[in-house]
């Protein structure tokens, strides 16, 4: 108990965030429902109905609610779906889900829509029936045949929904209208996600990791919307849905394994993850690229051969990232951990809820009827979200927490504190990064505070600081046009400035006495203020270095004829006095 509450008092304001996340998403989807909700008085739910299922065995078995089963896919189900006379409208349709399956629809003996029997490149999805109810219908029956291409029903039946054809467009989202706005909008922040991250990806560590963490929501998202038929409110093409569906499945089992080679700290894990889930993803473009096109390529069916190395690899980033075997976890860690953890816990449910509803009928007991209902991939894709989201966010915090304070220490190291420039150390950093990037076009200003020991001896240290100040002051305003340049005290009374490129350097030294003489002018301190500066130029000591046969040249080099000349003027500046 003392660690939870220690635990909480350390992380206080991440979990009062992670908190507030999950109580904003409650309201908003209460909000959602409430707001976007769509009017149940412009359906009615068909309830009534009797359910013959024709075995291959010439037996039939009979249902009289939409809790039914088959056994193969040589059976035929007839459904009866009863009219009463209250419902009669003009330009109404009977509107269900079935999956992967031929449906046709009779009013007596006449046939009033087919659906299903020209999709011939790939496994149908959730096949939406849309059938459109003759006025005569009305006080009597219709009859719809179902001819499945599976052995089994994959989900639960979804009620028929009686309502206006116009209307028809919204009833795969009835019941999760909150939802699909909340996942289309996943869906969209995932894919503008992908594309910034894909930018940054070579040049921004967490930039790597957040592309496929983004590729991996965008994926579950896609799968999700495509599975449960909501894409259908977009297109009433089954090819897109199904596709959608099958496009983001696949797309899952490259993504996740690749996302979490990057959370795993076991050399060997890390490397099988993100070698296998790179094959995967370039085979997962090649089929996609080969579907599109017209090949006649069967998008699913060639990927069902992957598919026992796809259920490996998605094993294998589930363990890696519940187990990234590292032996100091942070609140990212925990979250990941428990996160998935609760992913995990929703996808065997839903798992068991998809098997269990192929078999669950109307003599089942009401609690097993009421679980196969329940949309556990609906939780598992929000936990999902939310895991990937938080850890996320709590490593980029930590990471830039991190890259913050080696800024400081940084910037502690190479600041000299009198002044606010850089000190000897950066001046040296700096200078070798000059040198090993080889760079040609620079000029070198080497200024000496002139009278310094005079304003120490006779004005005290306090007004030796404050001519150094101004002096740092002066150059630092001349170089600020200069970004490419850099300024830093040398120690004690010098400073360098290197003026890029180097035709700038004369223009900043004449700023720099420009500059001090208007401080001197605004301050009117009682000690002189001068300053003494020497310009050299790198290609000049080239020149001068490959005259003399010498062949190694350095910015000490260029910093060595600029202070040369800085000192001959200091001396004809004394020689001056004396006269």
């Amino acid at each position: 108990m003392k660690r939870i509450s220690l635990t909480f008092k350390k992380h206080q304001t991440t979990i009062l965030l992670f908190g507030a996340i999950i109580v904003g998403l409650c309201l908003l989807f209460l909000l959602l429902d409430v707001i976007g909700g769509i009017d149940k008085s412009k359906y009615t739910e068909l309830t009534d109905m009797v359910i013959k299922v024709e075995h291959q065995d010439g037996t039939t078995e009979t249902f009289t609610s939409r809790r039914f089963n088959f056994r193969s896919n040589e059976d035929v189900i007839t459904m009866i779906l009863p009219l009463d006379e209250e419902l009669k409208q003009h330009h109404q349709s009977i509107n269900f889900f079935f999956y992967n399956s031929v449906v046709r629809a009779y009013y007596k003996d006449r046939l009033l829509a087919s659906y299903g029997e020209n999709i011939d490149r790939h496994m149908i999805g959730h096949l939406k029936v849309s059938i459109p109810v003759p006025l005569e219908a009305y006080g009597d029956e219709m009859r719809v045949q179902i001819y499945p291409r599976l052995n089994i029903l994959e989900d639960a039946f979804r009620t028929p929904l009686l309502m206006k054809e116009k209307d028809a467009v919204f009833f795969p989202i009835i019941g999760l209208e909150a939802f699909y706005v909340v996942f289309n909008a996943i869906l969209i922040f995932s894919f503008l996600g992908i594309i910034i991250f894909a930018f940054l990806y070579k040049t921004v560590d967490v930039a790597r990791e957040g592309t496929w963490l983004m590729m991996l929501i965008f994926a579950v998202t896609l799968w999700f919307l495509g599975n449960s038929g909501m894409l259908y409110v977009i297109t009433a093409s089954e090819d897109i849905n199904a596709v959608g569906e099958y496009v983001g499945m696949f797309l899952i089992f490259a993504a996740a394994p690749l996302y979490a080679s990057f959370e795993t700290e076991r050399p060997m894990l890390k490397k099988y993850l993100a070698v296998l889930g790179s094959v995967l993803f370039v085979v997962f473009w090649i089929c996609f690229i080969c579907y599109i096109l017209p090949t006649g390529f069967n998008y699913v069916w060639h990927l069902r051969c992957w598919q026992a190395l796809q259920i490996v690899m998605a094993f294998s980033a589930l363990i890696s990232l519940l187990f990234p075997g590292k032996k100091k976890r942070n609140l990212s860690d925990h979250v990941m951990r428990y996160g998935f953890s609760a992913v995990a816990l929703f996808g065997v449910l839903e798992q068991v809820r998809i098997i269990i509803s192929a078999h669950v009928t109307e003599e089942w007991p009401m609690f097993m009827q009421g679980f196969v209902e329940i949309h556990f991939a609906i939780l598992l894709i929000l936990a999902l979200v939310i895991t990937l989201f938080s850890s996320y966010a709590i490593k980029v915090k930590y990471v830039l927490q991190k890259s913050l304070r080696e800024q400081h220490l940084e910037m502690l190291a190479y600041t000299d504190n009198l002044t606010d420039i850089g000190n000897r150390q950066y001046l040296q950093k700096k200078l070798n990064e000059l040198d090993q990037n080889r760079e040609k076009d620079y000029a070198i200003i080497f200024a000496d505070i002139d009278y310094l020991k005079y304003a120490n001896d006779n004005f005290g240290h306090e007004a030796g600081d404050e001519l150094i100040k101004m002096v740092a002051a002066a150059i630092k305003e001349a170089a600020y046009d200069n970004p490419k340049g850099f300024v830093g005290r040398n120690g004690g009374d010098e400073f360098i400035c290197v003026a890029i490129p180097a035709r700038t350097a004369e223009e900043i030294a004449l700023d720099i006495r420009k500059n001090l003489e208007e401080i001197k002018q605004r301050e009117n301190p009682p000690f002189p203020v001068s300053v003494s500066i020497g310009i050299a130029h790198y290609r000049e000591i080239v020149t001068q270095t490959n005259f003399l046969g010498r062949r190694t040249i350095g910015s000490s080099n260029v910093i060595k004829l600029a202070d040369e000349r800085m000192y001959e003027e200091k001396c004809i500046k004394k020689q001056k006095i004396q006269i």
